[in-house]
C-alpha cells in the first residue's frame, strides 16, 4: 500500500542555486500531474525561489524514495493600516495515493503557531488565491473567521488590504469591478465526474467559492484571507480535536450496533445517512427503517481495502464519513483513478447487475460506511414496483453514463446531457425468448442481461451493457431476463469520422 516513508524541512535559501534547480523539478513532477496551466519557470518563482522573508518546503516522499507530496509555506512582511503585519502564503500537492495523512495541515499549523507565539501582538494573516472549491472547503471547516464568506461584507480596510497584496504578488483581476477574483492558471486535473460533483455541491461553503469563482475551472483564484489569531487559531486545533475524537466514537458505533440495543440507537443514523443519497431518498419511511435494519455500519482506517477487483458482490456502500479511492491495475502499482467523498454510493452497479467487482476500493482516510447487502435491498424491491423502478433508473444513469463517457461520439453531450438523454429514455424488460423490433435511428442502451442480435439470418450473442445504434431495421431477442432503455431519437451523436 502506498504511504508516505518519510518528510523532510527544506529552507530554498539554503541550498546552492544547483540543488534549487533539482529541488524544482522534483516538485514540478509532483505538480504537473495534479495541476496544469503553468510552466515550470513560474512554479520555481512561486513555490522555491520566492521573494518571502522566509520559505520552508515540507517535502514528501515514498518508500522508494520518491517525492509524492510537498507543502510550500512562506511569510512575508507587510503593512495592514500602518502596522506591520505578517503574511503566510502556501503552495501545495499530493499525489491521489499519499493523500488523507494531514501531514501538510500539522507542519503549516506548527509552523504557523511558533511564529505567532515567537511574535505576540503582531498581525498574521494567511492569504490564498484558492483555485479549487475543496480549498475554500477546507479553510472554511477549519477556521470561523475566513474573508470572502457567505452573506457577509469584507470589510474595507481588509478588501483594500487583499486587494494590494494580490496585486503585488502579480495576480490581475478577471473582472475590473471584482478585486478577489484573479488570473492564477492552476487549473486543478479531475475527473469529469469529480467537476460535476463540485459543481453542483451543496455544501455552504463549496456552494459560495462555486457561486464567487465560476471560473475556477479555467485557472481564476479567490483571494481569501484568514486572520491567524489566537481565537481562529483555536478554533483550528478544537476541530482537529473533534475530528480526531470521531474516529474512536465511530469505531464504538460499529460495535454498538452489533447488539440489539446498540442497533436500535443506531438506526436513526443509518436512516439519516440513507435519505442524503439521491437512490434512497424517494423511500418511504417504513422502506427505509427497514432496510437500516438490514445495513450495517463499519468503520475503517486510512489505507484499508473495502473490496478488490474481481470479488464477488453481494453488497454496495454508502460513505458516511471521509474519503475513499478507485483503483486500477497498474503494472507492478495501483492507479489511482478517482476519488470519492462523503456521501457517495459505491458498489451498486456490480451488486445490482450480480457481476464481480470492476474495481479496487481503498479507503484514503479513516472513514464511517454503511454496508448495504444484496439481501436487503432486493426483496423491497420485489414487493414494491415503483421501488424497483426507481433503483433502476437510477442504476440505469449511473452504468449508462460510465460507459458513455468512454465514447468519443458522445463527448460533445457531457454529464448533463448524457444523464437526460438516458433519463427521458423508455424502459423495456424483456423475458427470456421475446424478441424485439427496432427501427433505423433507434438508440438502444441494454442495462443487463444477454442479449441476441439478428444479422444476415444468424443470431449474434452480445453479453453485459452495451449502447446499440441501429442503423437499419433490426431485431433483437433476450437470451435470458434483459433490460434496456430505448432512448429518445432527438439526441444523436457526432458523425463518425472516415478515413482520407
Amino acid at each position: 500500500m502506498p504511504r508516505i516513508a518519510s518528510s523532510e524541512v527544506i529552507v530554498p535559501k539554503s541550498l546552492t542555486p544547483e540543488e534549487r534547480g533539482r529541488l524544482t523539478d522534483s516538485l514540478y513532477e509532483v505538480h504537473r500531474q495534479i495541476f496544469e496551466g503553468v510552466e515550470r519557470e513560474s512554479f520555481a518563482k512561486y513555490v522555491v525561489e520566492s521573494k518571502a522573508e522566509h520559505t520552508w518546503i515540507n517535502l514528501h516522499k515514498n518508500e522508494e524514495g520518491e517525492v509524492v507530496g510537498y507543502f510550500a509555506l512562506h511569510i512575508f512582511d507587510k503593512e495592514f493600516g500602518g502596522v506591520p503585519t505578517s503574511v503566510f502564503r502556501a503552495e501545495a500537492g499530493s499525489l491521489r495515493a499519499y493523500r488523507g495523512t494531514n501531514a501538510s495541515t500539522r507542519f503549516g499549523l506548527k509552523m504557523i503557531l511558533n511564529y505567532v507565539l515567537k511574535n505576540p501582538g503582531r498581525r498574521v494573516f494567511y492569504l490564498g488565491s484558492l483555485v479549487h472549491p475543496s480549498s475554500y472547503s477546507l479553510l472554511a471547516s477549519y477556521f470561523k473567521e475566513v474573508w470572502p464568506r457567505h452573506q457577509t461584507v469584507v470589510p474595507p480596510e481588509l478588501l483594500a488590504f487583499m486587494d494590494e497584496l494580490a496585486t503585488e504578488f502579480g495576480l490581475e483581476r478577471v473582472d475590473p469591478a471584482n478585486p478577489l477574483v484573479r488570473h492564477v492558471g492552476w487549473r486543478t486535473r479531475e475527473t469529469e465526474m469529480e467537476r460535476e460533483y463540485w459543481l453542483h455541491c451543496d455544501k455552504p461553503a463549496s456552494r459560495f467559492f462555486v457561486e464567487t469563482n465560476p471560473g475556477y475551472v479555467e485557472g481564476h483564484g479567490l483571494v481569501t484571507v484568514v486572520p491567524l489569531t489566537a481565537a481562529n487559531l483555536a478554533n483550528m486545533l478544537r476541530t482537529m480535536g473533534q475530528r480526531k475524537l470521531r474516529q474512536p466514537i465511530q469505531a464504538t458505533a460499529a460495535l454498538m450496533q452489533k447488539t440489539s440495543v446498540g442497533a436500535r440507537v443506531l438506526r436513526p443514523e443509518v436512516i439519516r445517512q440513507l435519505r442524503r443519497v439521491p437512490l434512497f431518498s424517494h423511500f418511504e419511511e417504513d422502506t427505509l427503517r427497514e432496510l437500516a435494519q438490514r445495513s450495517e455500519i463499519i468503520t475503517l482506517p486510512g489505507g484499508r481495502y473495502v473490496f478488490h477487483r474481481g470479488d464477488a458482490s453481494d453488497e454496495m456502500y454508502l460513505l458516511a464519513s471521509g474519503a475513499v479511492y478507485v483503483l486500477a491495475e497498474g503494472g507492478e502499482r495501483e492507479k489511482v483513478v478517482d476519488e470519492l467523498g462523503s456521501g457517495s454510493l459505491f458498489g451498486e452497479i456490480a451488486m445490482l447487475a450480480g457481476e464481480r467487482r470492476s474495481a479496487t476500493i481503498r479507503t484514503a482516510t479513516s472513514s464511517m460506511l454503511v454496508r448495504i447487502p444484496r439481501s436487503a435491498l432486493l426483496p423491497l424491491m420485489e414487493a414494491n414496483a415503483s421501488l424497483r423502478q426507481g433503483v433502476w433508473r437510477k442504476f440505469a444513469e449511473r452504468r449508462f453514463d460510465d460507459l458513455v463517457r468512454e465514447l468519443d461520439r458522445y463527448g460533445h453531450l457531457g454529464r448533463k446531457g448524457r444523464l437526460s438523454w438516458v433519463q427521458r429514455g423508455e424502459h423495456r424488460d424483456l423475458v427470456a425468448q421475446e424478441t424485439l423490433s427496432l427501427e433505423a435511428g433507434t438508440h438502444a442502451f441494454v442495462l443487463s442481461g444477454v442479449l441476441e442480435v439478428e444479422h444476415e439470418g444468424l443470431w449474434v450473442t452480445a453479453r453485459g451493457s452495451m449502447l446499440l445504434e441501429v442503423e437499419r431495421p433490426l431485431r433483437v431477442r433476450a437470451h435470458e431476463a434483459t433490460r434496456l432503455v430505448l432512448l429518445p431519437r432527438d439526441t444523436a451523436p457526432e458523425p463518425r469520422r472516415t478515413a482520407g
